[in-house]
């Protein structure tokens, strides 16, 4: 028996959706940076608390989400160094 062809999405779950690609700036990368570094500075604190006072371990929820985050943080800035570096091309041969 053949196989049934995929039905296309309603047009109207396409206008929900959040674009692939948006235009970066200067200035709205600075603003992603210093989002991390705050998120970096909060994890940096509770690691000193849990030093401090002598904490062996905690059980976390949400671990594996942190994870999935971390690679799509690494997947955006290895994203964002081939769009910089292919505008550079484009810009300067």
């Amino acid at each position: 028996m053949a196989k049934k062809k995929a039905k296309p999405a309603p047009a109207a779950d396409n206008k929900n959706r959040i674009p692939r690609k948006e235009p970066y700036d200067s200035d709205r990368m600075t603003n992603v940076v210093e989002r991390l570094r705050e998120q970096a500075g909060r994890l940096s604190q509770l690691a000193r608390t849990l030093d401090d006072t002598d904490i062996d371990e905690v059980v976390i929820d949400g671990h594996a989400m942190l994870l999935r985050g971390l690679n799509q943080i690494d997947n955006f800035a290895d994203n964002a160094a081939r769009a910089v570096r292919e505008a550079r091309t484009m810009k300067f041969g």
